[in-house]
């Protein structure tokens, strides 16, 4: 059953799933909402439950809370008989249709439903808590796969737990730019585990990698509230922060892990990506080219090879100086 109350604000309680302890309001919100009231009123829509001789919210505590500072005695709910899950799905539905919100909304939503989720099962999958808070996108064979602000959830909240991050870390984030810095530090740390003990390094070694790495994390987290990387470029932030904080500390499976990886990227740049297919293209057609402003697009390829090529070869110099015994691949040719 569903009914519409003008009910006191003094017997509005938020969300029991809500962590306000760990994740207070965010100020910028409550005064932004606050200037909204004032402007055109409270917006009506929130949906509540009755609980004892008041209501609990699913969501919607910044525009309670606004309400609340700006001396409202009334606010209107929506209020339906909802369960535990309910109050978790519908807390997760709101937030996952914003993927420019805090990241820190997120992250407690997530920790929420598997905290929820860790009361009735012994194990809990990522993918269970994702279903319960609809995070899952549909696969082609029928099945549903983590959403990116799951997979960025999921990251963040394992590197917390392990005490690489700390919540505050990745405060003022929005989700994306949080998922691209929790994502590789995450990927990065699960490469040095596997690298670690292939080679049986010291478990020392492994973790003194990762610590790199979760540094790294807040650098790069620092970076992007500061504005200085931009957004496609947060990735591989994070790899060059983890090089700066390891060249200086003793031998750790980070080298071997980051270098394989800066490999494949340089191979990647015209051997097997988009760009080698757009070459190759290009290559049947030359011999049709007749309009100048065409030339003078394949001279601009031209050039930008030769200094691809000169740019390559001065690494490789850097990278091999005289005296040091690192014997050079031979380039095979294929066909």
């Amino acid at each position: 059953m569903t009914e519409i109350v003008q009910a006191s604000i003094d017997n509005v309680d938020h969300n029991p799933f809500r962590l306000l302890q760990k994740y207070p309001f965010v100020e910028r919100k409550v005064e932004a909402l606050m200037r909204s009231i004032d402007d055109v009123g409270l917006w009506e829509g929130v949906i509540a439950r009755k609980a004892g001789r008041g209501y609990q919210i699913a969501f919607g505590h910044h525009r309670i809370e606004a309400a609340r500072r700006n001396n409202m005695k009334r606010v209107p709910l929506i209020v339906r008989d909802l369960t535990d899950e309910q109050m978790l799905q519908f807390m997760g539905r709101e937030n996952g249709e914003d993927y420019n919100a805090d990241f820190i909304i997120m992250l407690e939503t997530w920790e929420s439903a598997a905290k929820f989720l860790a009361t009735s099962r012994e194990k809990i999958q990522r993918l269970d808590v994702a279903r319960i808070l609809g995070w899952t996108r549909a696969e082609k064979r029928g099945t549903d796969q983590l959403s990116d602000t799951a997979v960025a959830c999921a990251s963040a909240h394992a590197l917390i737990s392990g005490g690489y991050l700390k919540r505050d870390d990745l405060a003022d984030l929005t989700v994306n730019a949080a998922r691209l810095i929790v994502e590789r530090s995450h990927a990065r740390m699960e490469q040095i585990e596997r690298v670690g003990s292939q080679n049986k390094r010291p478990a020392r070694e492994i973790e003194q990698a990762k610590r790199h790495v979760g540094k790294a994390a807040r650098q790069t987290a620092q970076d992007s509230r500061a504005g200085r990387v931009a957004q496609r470029d947060l990735r591989g932030k994070v790899d060059v922060h983890a090089y700066r904080n390891a060249k200086d500390a003793k031998p750790t499976p980070l080298f071997a892990v980051f270098g394989k990886a800066i490999a494949e990227s340089i191979s990647k740049m015209v051997c097997t990506d988009t760009v080698a297919e757009k070459l190759e293209e290009i290559v049947k057609v030359v011999g049709k080219v007749t309009l100048e402003e065409d030339k003078a697009s394949l001279r601009h390829i031209d050039f930008a090879l030769a200094e691809l090529g000169e740019r390559s070869g001065n690494w490789r110099k850097r990278l091999a100086p005289k005296g040091q015994n690192v014997v050079p691949l031979k380039l095979l040719k294929r066909g």
